[in-house]
């Protein structure tokens, strides 16, 4: 069969078919013949719409290259490039011998980008010998699907070299400080804790953390267009900076035999938790402070511990070891003498509906003696003595119920009703250290006064060269003969402290032992007891 287009319609020819098209083309070409004034206005309006295509896309590029350069540039540079902070050298504590108790050491960082590691196996196997890790570990590190991690943070610089000298594709360092603490446990408490990042998480570390970090360090980071880290700069031959160095008042050497003999009276006593504060009682300045079990900050071992400080902000109540500091007040104040004779009712005695017991109960005996061999009846005769307004003014001139004020976070005032919200008991109560909740370091404070010649010092744990503080609560003669009476509880036959006992110095002191409050403060719990010891070697009063 053929095809023909020389006519306009379809006829058979000796067996053919043919189609004719010329007609409907010509028809065609007609419609589409434009006259010139009609070319001319087409050619107008495409030239028209391209010119102003044109002038709009200059005046874009315009915008972006000169008119707003700086402020394109400014949000391309925030895509793509952002800072981040690093660990800077955070200054030195120091104790008051200028031994270290915390530094920081140059440390390198480990990082990786994973798009950029193209055997995963080898490179997890050479990194994990170096770091001392499991090629598990760091093979899941380097398989996290984003495009910037950390392998390890702040590792020895040495070991960072070692990572760097492996030249594997898309690991590297960026150099940070590591804070150490060359005492370990010691101390650790009260120096507290620096993070991954520099900064202060508790005691000496936050309290001072401006000072002791300084300025603060940052460094670029490249990010793709997703805003995902690629890549960490690090500048060659940039140096940390440094924080200013903070001076203590404890002397490391004390500070490590308090730790020993912490820990192993805790373990002893079989007790949850034990603490012990030291202070230089005519200056103020603490010696040492310690509570066990304590934390090793060198190592992760306290993930998720506590970092509080036990001695500033655990309040309870003193017990036995108030009594001396009452008796003290009540010489003071004239109501009784140490010779005086009290009847301590053979242990059993009712206020207020409530009967007071002793222990070791005594028939008549001197105030020295009830100091001596601890009678809460003695006590609460004496503290009857003194009245209600009269005992709590004591209390507040030894310094409890108020923050000592020595600049650590958690610093807690304890309790110390106000005198009208007393019951007849309370007045009992508080004479033999009930219903009134202390903190260690108040108490501490508290016993000074009576071991310095009766002036209550203002505590200082950092060494500001300033001169130390103190204002008289007690007269020399009051404080001096309630000193004797606590030489006498650990020199006399009839006394609670022999085991402070050491040949060739005097030691004075005070046992006590108090039942743990429930959660709440209403009631005891039962079996639960706080047992405490106060004291001091070879006192002697300041000058009057």
């Amino acid at each position: 069969m053929a095809i023909s287009r020389a006519q306009g319609d379809s006829r058979a020819q000796g067996g053919q078919t043919r189609f004719d098209f010329a007609p409907r083309a010509r028809s065609l070409s007609r419609h589409r013949c434009l006259t010139p004034s009609q070319k001319r206005a087409r050619l107008l309006l495409i030239s028209g719409l391209s010119v102003c295509w044109v002038g709009l896309l200059i005046a874009r590029l315009y915008s972006l290259q000169i008119a707003d350069f700086e402020r394109w540039q400014d949000w391309a540079l925030k895509q793509h490039f952002s800072e981040v902070r690093l660990a800077s050298e955070r200054g030195p504590i120091l104790d008051r011998n200028g031994k270290l108790l915390a530094v920081s050491v140059p440390a390198g960082s480990i990082y990786v980008r994973p798009r950029q590691v193209k055997d995963i196996q080898a490179a997890s196997t050479q990194i994990a010998a170096v770091l001392k890790m499991q090629p598990a570990d760091v093979a899941a590190r380097i398989k996290e699907p984003r495009p910037f991690t950390w392998i390890a943070r702040q590792v020895p610089r040495p070991v960072a070299d070692r990572v760097n000298e492996l030249k594997i594709p898309g690991v590297g360092t960026v150099l940070e400080s590591k804070r150490l603490y060359p005492l370990s446990e010691a101390a650790s408490s009260l120096i507290g804790k620096a993070g991954v990042d520099g900064n202060g998480l508790s005691g000496i570390e936050l309290q001072f953390d401006r000072k002791l970090r300084g300025e603060s360090l940052e460094t670029t980071v490249r990010k793709d267009a997703l805003g995902n880290v690629i890549d960490v700069s690090a500048q060659e031959g940039f140096e940390l900076p440094k924080g200013e160095a903070i001076k203590l008042t404890i002397d490391s050497v004390i500070q490590a035999m308090m730790e020993d003999e912490t820990e192993a009276g805790r373990k002893n006593a079989n007790a949850r938790r034990a603490l012990a504060v030291m202070l230089d009682s005519e200056t103020g300045e603490i010696l040492g402070m310690s509570q066990s079990p304590s934390y090793n900050f060198n190592t992760n071992s306290h993930a998720g511990a506590k970092l509080g400080n036990l001695a500033v902000e655990t309040v309870f109540e003193p017990g036995s070891t108030m009594k001396p500091l009452v008796v003290a007040a009540a010489l003071d104040a004239g109501v009784v003498r140490p010779q005086d004779v009290i009847d301590c009712e053979e242990g059993r005695y009712t206020v207020g509906g409530r009967t007071i017991k002793d222990v070791h109960p005594s028939g008549l005996i001197s105030v020295s003696d009830i100091v001596i061999r601890s009678s809460n009846v003695g006590m609460t005769k004496i503290g009857m003595k003194m009245g209600r307004d009269g005992l709590y003014d004591a209390l507040r001139r030894f310094g409890f119920g108020e923050s000592p004020r020595l600049g650590l976070a958690g610093e807690t005032p304890g309790i110390l009703r106000k005198p009208e919200r007393w019951a007849v008991v309370d007045i009992a109560t508080h004479s033999f250290g009930q219903g009134v909740a202390v903190t260690p370091l108040q108490l501490a404070r508290a016993t000074a006064a009576v071991a310095n010649g009766g002036r209550l010092p203002k505590l200082t744990v950092v060494d500001a060269g300033a001169p130390f503080e103190s204002h008289r609560i007690l007269s020399a003669k009051a404080a001096g003969q309630a000193r004797e009476m606590m030489y006498g509880v650990v020199e006399d036959e009839h006394g609670t402290g022999h085991k402070a006992e050491i040949s060739g110095v005097r030691i004075g002191g005070k046992t006590g032992t108090a039942q743990k409050a429930r959660e709440g403060g209403l009631g005891y719990e039962p079996g639960k007891y706080i047992a405490g010891f106060v004291g001091f070697a070879d006192a002697a009063p300041l000058g009057v």
